[in-house]
């Protein structure tokens, strides 16, 4: 299977020019889906402009100066997505959701050693322990959270996933729009419609006095006083 796609043929969410390379690097399989993700050598050489071309990339790399969610990268391909927290060098980002698919928020090392995740599903296991299944492909077992719901989100630390924070999704509380025409914008969340047979639930969230509805896997629960987040602007 090919490393590279075209470039005219690449998801909307790649900020490069298409017309000024017949290819792009195509992200390797990880926890984020290829429309939902930029791979880590995109990120390095044209949204930051750190370096000119792959080969500077992968140097970048083999010398150990980039980490995503707290966990060395050597691989110019990895899928950067949504919430991922990045070290190049001594810099530190958090990964956003924007109208044009994805920012680069520049945030502390201390904010960097936590990330926040979604409450995609959960299972419960014997002795009465949960599963909780989260957003990028990662889940944790606990007996204190079986009541907490489906999403619903937690902030753990990285790399090693301990709980520090639930963020229920209830009347009042703020979440941001990960998907649609208002993707990167922070609302308030106000209730959930239960939809009969295979119809996905929707939701209705408020902003600037507005009431949006949308999908319910279109919101993501946050706490800008808990992690640094910045509404898109663009």
């Amino acid at each position: 299977m090919s490393k590279h796609q075209k470039a005219l043929s690449s998801p909307k969410t790649y900020p490069v020019k298409r017309k000024g390379r017949p290819w792009v690097t195509k992200p390797s399989p990880g926890p984020h889906p290829k429309e939902e993700c930029l791979p880590l050598g995109i990120i390095i050489r044209d949204v930051l402009g750190y370096v000119e071309d792959i080969k500077e990339v992968k140097k970048v790399l083999e010398e150990g100066k980039c980490d995503v969610d707290g966990k060395t990268a050597r691989d110019h391909r990895f899928p950067v997505g949504l919430f991922d927290s990045l070290r190049i060098g001594k810099e530190y980002f958090r990964v956003l959701p924007s109208k044009k698919g994805f920012k680069l928020v520049e945030t502390t090392k201390k904010d960097a050693k936590k990330k926040i995740f979604r409450v995609e599903n959960k299972r419960i296991l014997k002795g009465g322990k949960v599963q909780l299944n989260l957003s990028s492909g990662k889940n944790i077992i606990s007996e204190e959270l079986s009541n907490l719901e489906t999403g619903s989100s937690v902030i753990l630390s990285l790399p090693d996933l301990e709980l520090e924070e639930t963020i229920e999704l209830k009347k009042g509380q703020e979440i941001m729009i990960i998907k649609g025409k208002n993707r990167g914008k922070i609302a308030v969340f106000d209730k959930r419609k239960v939809l009969k047979g295979s119809n996905k639930n929707r939701v209705i969230v408020s902003r600037e006095g507005k009431d949006i509805d949308l999908p319910e896997d279109f919101i993501f629960p946050v706490d800008k006083k808990k992690i640094k987040l910045v509404e898109d602007g663009s």
